[in-house]
């Protein structure tokens, strides 16, 4: 195959523009960028390639093929030119560059110029404006014409990127992640391509059933003042997303938000069209509308040359499809079990006059754990502590039922004997302990952790405080998705918990969800449900043995992950890569050694234990309104694990993992 223009720009070190103008003569270079051209292609052998291509070239007159383009700058126009240059020359013609600048007046003098050059063979244009009189003139001269990129009325044969269909995906991966206040960001309304992308964003709110609000419209012209304009529009309309239509306008909101203090997509998801290189630079790395570019360049080409040698092609729009890249921008809004929307712990604030009110009534709240004796229950319970005792509220009991929904039980009716104002607790399970909650829910404020019994309606109880599981799960398979990105045809099993819990149902939904929609490469091939933690090894040692060529399991916690692993090792398959739940010393030495475990998504269980007690200390008051607090979860890998550690636990790493990085 030879080298590529791409390699002679990077041997150079300039842009790939560059070494197209120096071979085609289209514009000025420096005779110093020219030596630095030729050496390069020199060096990697394209000179030869291109003395045999040169062989093959046409000759006489028609031998070039115009394309006019708005601007110089856009990397989207430099992307095309530079395809439609190395695919034009391939079939003989050479390729001429021109600029209109978004000026309707100057691309009329630029085509009209064309029409009369005997070189020019044939133009492939982007067009400035969609009014088909501006082009009345060139389209009468019959010379060969293809539009791309943007439709001109009238004209259906064209090349265009399937715009509507782009956006409406990113919005309904939006929706899909329980956004419903989402807001787009355009340019010029008269483009047909931004046409296009708003009557993606709208058919995708309507068909979900949600309000297409023009308010949450916001369009910035190319050489408008933008600050002031963006502020305002989020200061006013507020939205939890905002997809861009183009890569400048995301850059240009991007800018923004951090002069306004805002993150993503903590306070705000974003979607950028256009894929570039620093878009997965960034921090985080950008969602995005990739547009297949070589793709519009190969179909342009095609239409161009056959117009120009009389063959017969196929007329009308050629409609090229783009992809959604998902990565961290983007992020799953926690909802209740009601569906209640996520209030963050940050939301919930006190005046000092509630804070002495709380002081003055002598309040008592009792708790009740699911199970103890581990570093998160401690976690737990040193955040509920140390937040109830700024405000003089006193915990008069601490109970762990060892998992034991009927211990539980009876450890309920023991607390209801104290009289606690409230009580915060983390349910067993859903149905044995749902009738002692009820009882307990007339006689106290009832304020449960990651999960709400059966049976109960949202009136029963104060407020459920858990981490986004959402997001939760969206990590875990986002972390399987991007480990095996570019394999082909992996096969995954899930293991999964059997009970009905809220939490666990929902994180493990949405990583299926996200793995069978975004990571088509990945099949999950078994799924199969424990109820008890010791299960999960024969769970694993039967789904590996019926499917030996599963290279990836999802499993919904550390623990039933470290019963897996035992059966692995048992099995020789270490090489199976594990995508599990919540960090904790063993399973983090498995991470941190690269055995296994590959990454995790991760509860704050202190940050969840003061969420918890704020919500209580509200409850106190006769405040019922945050109905549902997510606390955001953490993503844990061996790259960020130091910091993790210490973010999350709030102790310095143990020695024994540290010295795996010291290796």
């Amino acid at each position: 195959m030879g080298a590529t223009i791409k390699e002679v720009a990077k041997e150079a070190g300039v842009s790939i523009a560059t070494v197209s103008h120096v071979i085609n003569g289209t514009r000025y270079v420096s005779p110093e960028l020219i030596k630095k051209v030729e050496n390069a292609m020199h060096e990697t052998g394209y000179t030869e390639k291109y003395r045999k291509k040169k062989e093959e070239w046409k000759t006489g007159t028609k031998t070039v093929v115009a394309v006019v383009v708005p601007e110089a700058g856009g990397t989207l126009y430099i992307r095309l030119v530079r395809d439609i240059s190395e695919s034009l020359l391939k079939k003989g013609y050479l390729t001429a560059v021109y600029y209109s600048n978004y000026d309707t007046e100057l691309e009329k003098n630029i085509l009209l110029r064309l029409c009369g050059d005997r070189n020019i063979a044939g133009i492939i244009l982007i067009p400035c404006t969609a009014d088909r009189k501006n082009y009345e003139k060139v389209l009468a001269r019959e010379i060969p014409l293809v539009f791309l990129e943007r439709k001109v009325e009238g004209e259906d044969d064209c090349v265009l990127s399937d715009n509507e269909q782009a956006v409406y995906k990113a919005v309904k991966h939006l929706i899909k992640s329980g956004h419903e206040k989402i807001a787009v960001l355009l340019g010029r309304m008269e483009s047909s391509t931004v046409k296009e992308r708003l009557e993606g964003y709208r058919k995708a709110m309507v068909e979900s059933g949600l309000e297409f609000d023009t308010r949450n419209i916001l369009t910035v012209m190319r050489n408008e003042e933008y600050g002031e304009k963006i502020k305002c529009f989020y200061r006013d309309r507020r939205p939890s997303a905002i997809v861009s239509g183009s890569n400048h306008l995301t850059l240009k909101l991007l800018r923004v938000m951090q002069e306004m203090g805002l993150c993503c997509p903590e306070d705000i998801s974003v979607v950028g069209f256009g894929d570039e290189e620093w878009c997965e630079l960034l921090t985080p790395p950008l969602t995005t509308i990739k547009q297949d570019v070589e793709g519009m360049a190969e179909a342009a080409v095609l239409k161009i040359t056959d117009k120009i040698e009389k063959r017969k092609c196929s007329f009308g729009r050629m409609r090229i499809p783009a992809k959604l890249f998902i990565r961290k921008s983007t992020q799953m809004i926690g909802r209740g079990p009601f569906g209640e929307k996520a209030f963050s712990p940050d939301d919930i604030t006190f005046t000092e006059e509630e804070k002495e009110k709380i002081r003055e009534g002598d309040f008592k709240v009792a708790i009740s754990f699911h199970y103890g004796g581990t570093a998160w229950k401690t976690l737990h319970e040193n955040g509920i502590r140390e937040t109830l005792e700024k405000f003089g509220i006193t915990v008069v009991a601490v109970t762990d039922a060892h998992f034991d929904p009927y211990l539980q039980v009876t450890q309920l009716e023991g607390i209801s004997m104290q009289r606690p104002d409230a009580v915060i607790a983390i349910p067993c399970d859903d149905t044995i302990t749902a009738p002692v909650f009820k009882k307990l829910s007339k006689k106290a404020k009832l304020i449960f952790m990651s999960n709400v019994p059966t049976g109960f309606e949202a009136k029963d109880y104060i407020t459920c405080v858990s981490v986004n599981e959402r997001e939760n799960g969206r990590i875990a398979a986002s972390l399987m998705g991007e480990y095996f990105k570019g394999r082909h045809h992996v096969k995954a099993g899930f293991i999964k918990h059997g009970a009905a819990f809220y939490g666990t149902y929902l994180r493990d939904m949405v990583a299926t969800q996200v793995i069978c929609e975004n990571y088509p490469n990945i099949e999950i091939v078994a799924v199969s449900n424990f109820l008890n933690i010791d299960d999960a090894y024969r769970i694993c040692r039967d789904m590996m043995k019926t499917h030996p060529d599963i290279e990836a399991l999802y499993i919904c916690w550390d623990r039933p992950a470290l019963q897996a692993i035992r059966a692995l090792k048992e099995l020789g398959r270490e090489d199976v890569a594990i995508f599990t739940y919540d960090l904790d010393e063993e399973i983090g030495e498995y991470l941190v050694q690269e055995k296994m475990v590959k990454g995790m998504g991760t509860q704050r269980p202190y940050e969840q234990g003061v969420a918890v007690a704020l919500a209580t200390a509200k409850a106190l008051l006769g405040n019922t309104q945050y109905k549902y607090v997510g606390v955001s979860p953490y993503t844990v890998q061996k790259n960020n694990f130091v910091r993790a550690w210490k973010e999350i636990m709030h102790e310095p790493v143990p020695k024994k993992l540290i010295n795996f990085f010291d290796k």
